[in-house]
């Protein structure tokens, strides 16, 4: 079970950054957009991704890491384990939740203009455009990061 547990940590690990790099190209790319119709594109494509590889693959992080922290000898009380999980619910909070939602909100607004034939919709536009899809992007990248850094090393262990 233990090799199942840490081939299912690396696969939800592939999936979860597989889903990041489609998001952030797509969160690129629906601030480059100049029609609605490009941001209906871009921001269905980033909400899409979220449900098809990000928050699978965080969940199977979740689950094969729990299962493994017992199983290879450390505690749930292990300093860098409590952080790996803090960082895990960060992650989720700030990736689904306030960047998930922003991409659903902009998909609609973009689709209703597409579909009122307005594709310079100035609303639309200057939404794609709006600094918290890269800070909160950026943001999400770090924890990212530090998350694979615990993982990794486990500083304390």
């Amino acid at each position: 079970m233990s090799n199942f547990a840490f081939f299912a940590h690396m696969f939800g690990l592939v999936m979860l950054a597989a889903g990041v790099g489609v998001a952030n190209y797509s969160g690129i790319m629906i601030g480059r957009s100049a029609t609605a119709s490009s941001v209906a594109l871009w921001s269905q494509v980033n909400h899409r991704i979220e449900y098809m590889a990000t928050l699978p693959g965080a969940l199977i992080l979740l689950l094969s890491g729990t299962y493994m922290v017992d199983d290879r000898g450390f505690g749930f009380g292990d300093v860098w384990v409590g952080a790996a999980y803090a960082l895990w619910l960060l992650a989720v909070v700030v990736g689904a939740g306030v960047l998930g939602a922003n991409a659903r909100g902009l998909h609609r607004a973009a689709t209703a203009a597409v579909a009122a034939g307005h594709e310079d919709d100035a609303d639309v536009l200057a939404r794609s455009n709006s600094p918290i899809g890269p800070v909160l992007g950026n943001v999400l990248n770090v924890i990212v990061v530090a998350f694979l850094y615990l993982m990794v090393y486990k500083p304390g262990a």
